[in-house]
């Protein structure tokens, strides 16, 4: 077995430079390369922090997340571990190298994400510089990496490399205006440095705000349909003027900013508005989960009627449903729980969000906080909220998006059950039933949602953007 990375003299990964790394990995098929800095206790003992949130890994391919409670009599094994399965691959002049059990381990404790299993199975994976027995301790080693995509845009895996402190390669990211210790970095070339993360979506939306604009829709085809008057129009719009894609696959919209288009009735204040952050259906039970039909026949509401009274249509909404602690609602048949919750920080990975029928413990339908997580690290970290107004009727509507933009930066998927806790976030169903030609027809809308002046309950950090206003970002 072939192995570039014994410790021979000047072996590649101690002279590369930061073109040679480019190339390597662009060649692997890299859409962007980022890089962490390693410092003396990264290594494949002690594993590698990347991030405190596996939303802030969103531009990766990251997995079904997965749970399995530790069997130790030890004092800290209460503490939960959830493993992340991530698609990765070593690059060495040689070519590229799976490695099978390459995962991020959670822990909301702290919280923090790291990286684990990374040289185990791999036929060339760089453990001269990871290995613990090896220089795994050495400060200075730089880990690079980059999502590579399919034909759709679809991130399929992680392409990477390592190269010694000594390198040119490692010298260079160290001298980067982008670096920041402890923490995965953009490689921005000198032609290519922005002010501030926010940059290159402030440009963008420099040349569509204040614009009336034709409703249009670019699917990632590359077609585009023109007019497009549908009720998602003004969010597809948004997406279009800046070349995205219809989105279809869960993931940053542009650069590493979610596109959140928020309708106001006037673009001079910031009015709220509700928010959708994601639309995941029930997984629990795990069996005997009742169908769409089913469970809107039986836990819903008359929508409509026939001539003769018949009911031809159901509908299943936030009336049907009580909130834990909530003042009696005699029409809801449903009570809505978190379950298995104690903070931002510590919660059980096998808990939900459930949904029992009212005075029992029958579940009807429930989200394990493992299938809302694996949701969240997709699509969350970053978000902009863009406001805009619509006017006009069919061929003749118009969409201008206004300057007061919301950023939310850094969130976290225990902010956003503390923010469900405290009735910030809510579960804001609108399923129904229909009943056409003697056949009841399903449609699903399963949608959590936060008022546009709560979105600070799930981010670190939000900035209200003025675009007329340089001072404000």
């Amino acid at each position: 077995m072939c192995d570039t990375h014994v410790n021979e003299a000047r072996q590649w990964y101690d002279t590369a430079d930061i073109n040679q790394v480019n190339e390597l990995l662009a060649n692997a098929g890299a859409s962007s390369i980022w890089v962490k800095r390693l410092v003396a206790n990264n290594n494949s003992k002690q594993q590698i922090w990347l991030a405190n949130d596996p939303s802030d890994l969103s531009f990766l391919p990251l997995g079904a997340p997965s749970y399995t409670p530790t069997k130790s009599q030890k004092r800290k094994a209460g503490n939960p571990v959830i493993q992340i399965p991530v698609t990765w691959q070593w690059v060495t002049p040689n070519g590229r190298f799976d490695a099978p059990d390459a995962k991020l381990c959670y822990y909301p404790q702290y919280p923090e994400v790291r990286f684990s299993g990374f040289l185990h199975g791999c036929r060339e994976a760089p453990s001269e510089l990871l290995n613990e027995t090896k220089r795994g301790h050495e400060v200075n080693r730089c880990l690079f990496l980059g999502p590579v995509k399919n034909g759709s845009g679809e991130v399929i895996r992680v392409v990477a490399l390592v190269v010694g402190a000594e390198s040119p390669a490692a010298r260079y990211v160290l001298s980067m205006e982008t670096f920041e210790a402890g923490h995965l970095c953009p490689i921005v070339y000198q032609s290519q440095r922005q002010r501030d993360e926010f940059s290159v979506l402030e440009q963008a939306l420099a040349n569509i705000v204040g614009r009336k604009i034709t409703p249009w829709r670019l699917n990632n085809d590359g077609a585009i349909v023109k007019p497009y008057i549908a009720p998602n129009a003004p969010g597809l719009t948004l997406e279009a003027e800046l070349g995205v894609g219809e989105n279809a696959i869960p993931g940053p919209d542009f650069d590493v900013w979610e596109l959140k288009a928020i309708k106001q009735k006037s673009l001079e204040r910031r009015y709220n508005h509700k928010v959708t952050l994601f639309t995941p259906q029930p997984d629990l039970p795990e069996t005997g989960r009742l169908s769409t039909v089913d469970f809107v026949l039986k836990y819903g509401h008359i929508h409509t009627t026939d001539e003769g009274g018949n009911p031809t249509s159901y509908y299943f909404t936030s009336g049907d449903i009580q909130r834990e602690n909530e003042d009696d609602k005699p029409s809801a048949k449903l009570e809505l729980v978190l379950e298995g919750f104690t903070d931002a920080k510590h919660f059980d990975p096998n808990g939900m969000i459930a949904l029992y029928e009212k005075g029992t413990r029958n579940l009807a339908a429930g989200w394990s906080y493992l299938k809302l997580l694996g949701h969240w690290q997709r699509k969350h970290n970053r978000a902009a909220y863009v406001p805009y107004l619509r006017e006009g009727e069919d061929g003749n509507t118009s969409v201008e998006f206004g300057p007061l933009i919301t950023l939310g930066i850094s969130t976290s998927f225990g902010l956003f059950l503390q923010a469900f806790k405290e009735g910030k976030a809510v579960y804001d169903p609108g399923d129904k039933a229909t009943l056409t030609n003697g056949k009841w027809t399903p449609h699903a809308r399963s949608q959590f949602r936060i008022n546009l002046n709560d979105v600070a309950a799930i981010y670190g950090e939000v900035r209200e953007v003025d675009m007329r206003d340089p001072e404000s970002y």
